[in-house]
């Protein structure tokens, strides 16, 4: 008895399988990384988000609570474009308080400036959708990440 026409051997149903099951995790790989919004990576591209100009890091942690405290004025005023425009250089200070490494355990400095940065993108969304008692309660959180930051800073670097 002869085989159908369309009867493929065993081996290259496996070869296609395989092919296929590459092609869509391939195309999942791509997707999560273009396609996918990134709040920190990609969150109001365009914006000179390096508004920071290069210093020591005691000069960035200044600058740092020069925006913080520029951020709580604007909260309580209840205007988003300075919150918008103070947690951009805030993010830039913390950043390159990070690059420099201000802090005697640099694990513990880059966690607390990444929640920091994290707290502080909540708080420029909350201020984009102008939903000020989420600005509020946002910047309870922010002011105690900057704490954070600031226990792990050397004090050459405060």
């Amino acid at each position: 008895m002869k085989k159908p026409a369309t009867y493929l051997p065993m081996k290259t149903l496996l070869s296609i399988r395989r092919s296929i099951v590459s092609a869509l995790a391939l195309i999942c790989i791509v997707f999560t990384f273009t396609a996918l919004p990134f709040n920190s990576l990609r969150a109001h591209e365009g914006h000179d988000h390096g508004a920071v100009p290069a210093g020591q890091a005691g000069e960035a942690w200044t600058n740092a609570q020069a925006s913080l405290q520029a951020i709580k004025a604007a909260a309580v005023a209840k205007e988003q474009a300075p919150i918008h425009n103070e947690q951009e250089k805030l993010a830039a200070a913390l950043k390159q308080i990070q690059e420099q490494g201000g802090g005697a355990d640099k694990a513990r400095l880059d966690g607390a400036i990444k929640n920091a940065i994290a707290a502080s993108e909540k708080v420029h969304a909350a201020a984009d959708a102008k939903d000020f008692a989420k600005v509020d309660s946002s910047l309870k959180t922010l002011e105690a990440t900057m704490a954070m930051v600031e226990k792990q800073l050397t004090p050459a670097a405060k």
